[in-house]
């Protein structure tokens, strides 16, 4: 009797020291997409874990929490040697904007890190790009991701991938053009690298939401950017000193206008006034003179004309 006592004491502690099957949740956030991979299966066609977008879009759960299921398996060959294991596991898709700004002053992986992008002009003249950009994953482009990038967060490809991408395109373009269209067609550029850029993430999965310009171009050689802003300058004081010149032309030009506008309407009252005169009898002219012909007065004056309008007071 204390023999079968002592078993059931021995079974109780043994059982009591079993390993605890602890329950697994994941929960879900409303900005992410989660993916339910099975970790083992019972054919080969069932260890395809991340083989292809399809596979993945199969495995997305629509719950905003997850239940993961586990099994017993033996780790030794006592009582109690054992312990649970989940059979899934859960991916997680973090779908929120990320922004970056890659500029002296950092704003990249780490923000206070210089991760400018430098390039050069064809004559080898080299500059600073700062460039900013957004991207997100959209929901129907998460399994997309995920298949491409195997886990990885969006600021984790926008350091490693989207940025060296963007280097690529801005040196091939900035090493095609000499320094002075290197300027002056650096729009052209940045509208380049914003539709390549867009374009191929896109069909990678991320979404490419803005791409530009994080200010203006600063050149490695200080020597450089001092002539540059010097001639900036001096370009300047020529364009504003052409300009004092145009306006003074121009003021000059309608001065001498209103002058002759002046003088002409002053000749027009003048002959007015005489041919008023002549017509009310108030000054008597010969009506005709010889000069080898008949001829009027006020043909002569040119104010014929001028008396007859009906605008003209009588």
């Amino acid at each position: 009797m204390r023999k079968l006592i002592f078993l059931s004491v021995v079974l109780f502690v043994m059982s009591a020291c079993d390993p605890y099957k602890k329950p697994r949740w994941v929960n879900i956030g409303t900005n992410e997409t989660a993916f339910l991979i099975p970790l083992e299966q019972g054919t080969k066609d069932g260890q395809k874990m991340l083989k292809s977008t399809d596979y993945l879009e199969q495995k997305k759960v629509a719950a905003k929490r997850v239940y993961i299921e586990q099994i017993k398996i033996d780790i030794g060959r006592y009582w109690g040697d054992y312990k649970y294991i989940p059979t899934d596991t859960v991916v997680i898709v973090h779908r929120s904007p990320v922004t970056r700004e890659w500029t002296k002053t950092g704003g990249g992986s780490e923000s206070s890190v210089n991760q400018v992008l430098n390039v050069e002009s064809a004559e080898s003249i080299g500059f600073d790009v700062p460039v900013n950009a957004t991207g997100s994953v959209l929901e129907e482009d998460a399994s997309l991701f995920l298949y491409h990038f195997g886990g990885q967060t969006i600021e984790y490809v926008m350091d490693h991938n989207v940025r060296p991408y963007i280097l690529d395109l801005l040196t091939t373009q900035f090493g095609k053009r000499k320094l002075d269209q290197c300027q002056s067609e650096r729009n052209d550029v940045y509208d380049f690298m914003k539709e390549k850029t867009t374009k191929f993430f896109k069909e990678l999965g991320l979404t490419i939401m803005n791409i530009g310009a994080a200010g203006e171009f600063t050149y490695t050689d200080q020597a450089i950017q001092q002539a540059i802003n010097s001639k900036f300058i001096s370009e300047m004081k020529v364009s504003a000193a052409q300009n004092e010149v145009d306006a003074a032309n121009k003021f000059a030009t309608a001065s001498e206008a209103i002058k002759k506008q002046k003088e002409l309407d002053a000749d027009v009252q003048i002959k007015l006034a005489l041919a008023n005169a002549i017509e009310n009898g108030k000054l008597t002219w010969p009506q005709t003179l010889v000069l080898g012909h008949d001829g009027n007065i006020l043909d002569i004056w040119g104010a014929k004309n001028l008396s007859s309008s009906t605008n003209n007071p009588k």
